[in-house]
């Protein structure tokens, strides 16, 4: 009986250790502390559909129905970051009495200077690496906003769905007939004529092209040998002018083409390949809504 009594007290303490420790790591929501829940919008990340550690968000909070401002709302661009878990925010924030509209955009800037006109330029290098933030070229460029109206406190999560509000341009490489081997790995691919400077209205999501930017290049995100992706401001790209850059093999294809960027669709432009320049092929495909 006495072994099975300082067994019992053994494991009685051992739970009681694991119970303690489980409260302290585990983070206290207060009543009426803002908790909410971020959900991504699609596919266009190539390994997973969701966001991943270390991603940061802005929040504004504002009584329900008053303009969004740069100061003066009851949450002012508070940063939420995510810990593969849940979001949680540089500091605790608090509902105020009565209904509330809340917007969210990602990725994280920690300056804003015009609620309606926000400048958003994208990288010009989308195939690079992920830097010291965790994001790599493209996800910088990917530039998701979300808003929901009319919120009461609670103490459960608000969900917010975001959306995509940049255009999103595939290039897939077929082989010619007359092109032999493999489409080699160490293939670049760019969208030129393009402008990547962008004005976002962060109170209702809409993006233009800045009119006084010229027009740029991007290096498109590798997925694999034959599949590139960039993010691109919305445009028309209406002359006749240099679209698609391909180089592999030690050779350059330039071609021109004619397309029109939606807000959150996605373009697959197809090139096919040829040894003779002349024969080379781009086709343009209609646009996929809600990438």
């Amino acid at each position: 009986m006495k072994t099975k009594n300082l067994i019992w007290a053994v494991m009685t303490l051992a739970m009681s250790a694991c119970s303690n420790d489980f409260e302290e790591n585990s983070p206290t929501i207060e009543e009426g502390e803002i908790q909410l829940e971020f959900i991504y919008p699609g596919t266009s990340r190539a390994t997973d559909t969701q966001f991943e550690a270390k991603d940061r968000i802005g929040v504004f909070v504002t009584a329900e129905g008053e303009a969004l401002q740069i100061g003066g709302n009851e949450v002012n661009n508070e940063l939420f970051i995510y810990n593969g878990s849940s979001w949680t925010g540089s500091r605790k924030v608090y509902w105020n009495n009565g209904k509330h509209d809340v917007y969210a955009y990602y990725p994280y800037g920690k300056s804003i200077n015009d609620i309606s006109n926000y400048s958003f330029t994208l990288q010009t290098d989308q195939n690079a690496t992920a830097d010291s933030d965790g994001l790599t070229g493209y996800e910088k460029s990917d530039f998701l906003w979300a808003s929901v109206k009319s919120v009461a406190a609670s103490n459960s999560p608000v969900k917010m769905k975001f959306g995509h509000k940049m255009s999103n341009v595939v290039v897939k490489l077929i082989k010619g007939e007359n092109y032999s081997g493999n489409i080699s790995s160490a293939t670049e691919v760019y969208i030129h004529s393009t402008v990547t400077k962008a004005s976002i209205d962060l109170s209702t999501g809409d993006v233009s092209k800045d009119d006084y930017a010229g027009a740029g290049s991007i290096r498109c995100r590798q997925l694999s040998a034959t599949e590139y992706t960039a993010c691109v401001v919305p445009q028309n790209i209406t002359s006749r002018r240099p679209l698609v850059e391909v180089i592999t093999g030690g050779v350059s294809y330039l071609m021109e083409g004619k397309i029109s960027l939606k807000p959150g669709c996605r373009h697959t432009i197809t090139v096919t390949l040829d040894k003779n320049p002349e024969k080379l092929k781009i086709e343009i495909g209609g646009e996929i809504v809600g990438w």
